[in-house]
């Protein structure tokens, strides 16, 4: 199964992908002008809809309610509140920079014409930006604009103005600095953490070469449609005077609904809006010029009706997001959205850097001004041209055309944005003007002029999009332009989950000490004894397929333990089933005769069939024929089990040509983990045991409010399909440990479980239902995590014996001073004394060795 994110578990992906099935095999890669809505969001805002009444906001006090609330939980996705920002609702970012602009104060002195202060814009803006300058001129104001590489290095470096500089020259004006958190022609992301050096005059210099008055109050216009929409705006941290977004760029719906986010600090220069609406105003006579607006910013800046429902849509589109975004990066929605597409954009990226005709020269002409190694300073975005092999363009015209022969939504031209077009073309203009007067418009098709291009094309992703996209993109260009077989790369997923601790306080037991009775009663450990007990063992023979309780003890071996998860079921083309293709395979239910030693499958209605478990090597040659098949990801050997119990299983599980292989014991697939022992693993997917505190399981039932939902507390331990299920009073506490003693076997711990829709499945009748999941969604803010994973580490007495038995006391290790405290008890008080095997006295240098053999691992 192929990669679909760096960052997003692939069980999650299909979640997401699947909300916009109405794509069907459309590649959608044009987020940066619009998002897409999620199938869910609809669903959401129809039913409230259909059961609510809403009317006009100025009649009605329950909708004017709603519109308010909603107010705040706009600051809220931006982590501020109403004491720190207003809002005010609009069309769109471009009414906002409108409005904005046409109500700003430039000048001090009302009367007084020439102190008029700045209007301060970055050429690489948005056309919607480019037009404020002729509201800026009306109003008298110095209209200057700034190239990108002055612009950054002013803000990099420390020219500010002294303070006393700044008490004798002050209040001859104001000055309005407008720029983009995010460029939208190329995904750039300029500096948001520099509202100080600005107010602190970092640019004045810069202003005085323009021989403009440098002697102004500084205010920052921050447009944030293209920033806001993949990218977290902590306005906590950074906090511009104003901040112009539209919402379809974040929520792909609704359109026409935008905002104005003022700080209230800096509402006092908003005094020039000269028209007002209905629901403005205090009072209106309308036989004589007079009128006073309302005190409420929000109340003086919405002319007219807000439009009540789409505000109201707002609630639903927060909550859709929140539902369906697994908050893996600092459980943050935005910040794992932020994080899973810039890797993808980098993927194509780097790709099209590396893209080559056969004659070696580039293929592509990459417009960035940024080389992805720093998500702060790059979105989601990729601009580029196509050269043929004779090193000529490719219009991105004829681009577009075979993009939508290919299924491919894709932006093409200069977009809005003609700043940023012109520098990366490199033409002057002279050259743009020549252009135009060649017949070349915004939004036509005239790609190229004397083989030069006129624009480029950008691909821009969403929290939809996946690696098949970026893969579905780059075999169309190499189909079409560059006649060359697409291979792609090889991608795994990136260990970026940040766990934070449940919200229920203590997950410690403070009391918990370490102790076994078996092994350290008789000889007085000074440690108050674990009231953890090890309930139960399970293994799993054959992967996905129903448990096979121990009632007793069971062996460890190499791989975890023994026999399970030694065998799995394979497709015709020699792909794993899992019980998430079909749920009918935790009814097969193994069972292992060591005596006689056996396998045993079973299947309601089904003679039982049985393997050796130790066949003959001269069997396996006649019978059996070594294959290889892949278990995430690893190419694993082994062999084929025969035609009968082929049959037999695709008998129970109604499902054609299945075959049934088991692991080679010569197959060394290995636990992947970085800069440590390579421990071996069978086939279960990310480690050798899992282990499940029924204590939690308890908790989660608890939780669940599902009243379809009617597991008991063992059936629900039976879902999460655990090796090792242990039972205490203290639920969630097994997050925290590192390592586990249970008896006299040490186990190290490797992380949490991610857990998918295998733990929906009743592992009884193979039913499907939404309860886990959901409950564990919710309660870990999109953590799909469930259970703790471990590895073997050996017994702590340096013994051969590897039989862990049931109902023997755990004790958990859950930071270095457990563990210390355990070496240091663990030398004084018995390897100075004897050898647990052997009873012979250990000699200083051996007991240092057996520490570190057998401690610190």
């Amino acid at each position: 199964m192929s990669t679909l994110s760096k960052v997003i578990d692939q069980d999650d992906m299909h979640r997401i992908t699947s909300e916009f099935s109405r794509l069907r095999d459309r590649c959608y890669l044009e987020h940066a002008g619009s998002a897409l809505y999620p199938k869910s969001l609809l669903e959401s805002i129809n039913d409230d809809l259909m059961n609510n009444v809403y009317s006009n906001p100025h009649t009605d006090k329950y909708t004017r309610d709603c519109v308010d609330q909603i107010r705040c939980l706009i600051l809220d996705h931006f982590n501020t509140d109403p004491s720190t920002y207003s809002v005010i609702f609009t069309s769109g970012t471009t009414q906002s920079l409108k409005l904005l602009v046409e109500s700003f104060q430039f000048g001090i002195d009302q009367n007084e014409v020439l102190n008029c202060g700045s209007f301060v814009y970055t050429r690489d803006n948005h056309t919607s930006v480019l037009g404020l300058r002729e509201i800026a001129a009306e109003k008298n104001a110095d209209v200057i604009h700034i190239n990108h590489n002055d612009f950054i290095s002013s803000l990099e470096g420390n020219d500010t103005a002294p303070s006393k500089w700044k008490e004798k020259y002050k209040n001859e004006g104001n000055t309005l600095l407008v720029y983009p958190a995010q460029n939208n022609f190329n995904g750039f992301k300029y500096p948001i953490n520099c509202m100080k050096k600005i107010k602190d005059g970092c640019l004045n210099n810069y202003i005085k070469k323009q021989l403009c008055k440098v002697s102004c109050n500084w205010y920052v216009l921050l447009d944030a449609a293209s920033y806001a929409a993949s990218s977290k705006l902590d306005l906590s941290k950074y906090q511009p005077d104003f901040i112009a977004l539209s919402f379809y760029k974040i929520f792909g719906f609704p359109t026409g609904l935008g905002a104005l986010l003022v700080k209230n600090d800096s509402i006092d220069v908003l005094n020039e809006k000269r028209y007002f609406g209905g629901g403005t105003v205090d009072i209106v006579l309308s036989s004589e010029d007079f009128h006073v607006k309302r005190e409420a910013l929000h109340e003086r800046f919405e002319d007219g009706t807000v439009p009540f429902l789409s505000i109201i849509a707002l609630k639903h589109c927060f909550d859709v997001l929140n539902k369906l975004i697994p908050k893996v990066m600092n459980n943050d929605v935005m910040e794992t959205i932020s994080c899973h597409t810039f890797h993808l954009a980098k993927d194509l990226y780097h790709q099209l850097q590396n893209l080559q005709h056969r004659n070696g020269k580039k293929a592509a002409v990459l417009y960035m001004d940024s080389d992805f190694t720093d998500i702060s300073k790059q979105g989601a975005t990729v601009t580029f041209n196509i050269k043929r092999e004779d090193g000529s363009y490719i219009g991105y015209a004829e681009f577009q055309h075979l993009a939508d022969l290919f299924s491919i939504s894709i932006r093409t031209g200069c977009f809005c944005n003609s700043g940023s077009c012109q520098r990366h073309l490199n033409a002057t203009n002279k050259e743009m003007k020549d252009m135009y007067k060649a017949g070349h418009k915004c939004g036509d098709e005239i790609d190229l002029i004397q083989g030069k291009p006129t624009g480029a094309v950008r691909a821009s992703f969403g929290y939809h999009n996946t690696f098949e996209d970026v893969d579905k993109l780059m075999q169309m260009i190499h189909q079409c332009f560059l006649k060359t077989k697409f291979k792609p790369p090889k991608r795994v997923k990136v260990g970026l989950d940040i766990i934070k601790p449940p919200e229920n306080g203590k997950i410690i037991n403070e009391k918990s000490k370490l102790i076994d009775d078996d092994l350290f009663n008789d000889i007085g450990a000074p440690f108050v004894k674990s009231d953890i007990t090890l309930n139960e063992i399970a293994i799993f023979p054959v992967k996905s397929c129903g448990a096979f309780k121990v009632k007793t003890a069971w062996p460890i071996g190499q791989k975890g333990f023994k026999y399970d998860r030694e065998w799995m079921i394979v497709k015709e083309n020699g792909t794993c089933l899992t019980q998430k293709q079909n749920t009918r395979m935790c009814m097969i239910k193994p069972t292992i005769d060591l005596k006689q030693k056996l396998l045993i499958l079973n299947f309601k209605g089904q003679q039982p069939i049985t393997l050796p478990l130790n066949p003959t090597t001269n069997k396996l040659k006649e019978h059996f024929k070594f294959c290889q098949t892949k278990v995430c990801t690893d190419i694993v050997q082994g062999y084929d089990c025969g035609d009968e119990v082929a049959d037999w299983i695709s008998n129970a599980l109604e499902v054609s040509f299945l075959r049934l292989i088991r692991q080679s014991s010569n197959d060394k697939r290995k636990v992947k983990k970085k800069g440590e022992k390579e421990d071996l693993l069978a086939l279960s997917n990310q480690a050798q045991f899992l282990l499940i505190n029924k204590a939690t399981v308890r908790w989660l039932a608890d939780k669940i409010q599902d009243p379809a939902f009617s597991d008991s507390v063992g059936q629900l331990t039976d879902r999460f399909r655990g090796n090792l299920v242990i039972d205490m009073d203290e639920q969630l506490a097994e997050r925290a440990w590192q390592r586990v003693i249970i008896g006299k076997h040490e186990f190290k711990v490797e992380g949490q479980c991610p857990r998918c829709q295998m733990v929906c499945i009743d592992q009884q009748t193979g039913e499907k239902t939404v309860e886990p999941l959901r409950t564990i969604s919710e309660q870990f803010g999109g953590k799909l995590r469930f259970g703790i994973y471990l590895t073997y580490v050996g017994t702590i007495d340096g013994s051969k014996d590897n039989v862990l038995k049931t109902n023997t006391h755990v004790q958990p290790l859950s930071n270095e001073d457990d563990i210390s405290r355990f070496q240091e008890w663990f030398y004084q008080n018995f390897l100075t004394n004897h050898c647990y095997s052997c009873q012979v006295p250990y000699k200083p240098s051996n007991v240092k060795q057996k520490i570190k053999l057998f401690c610190v691992r």
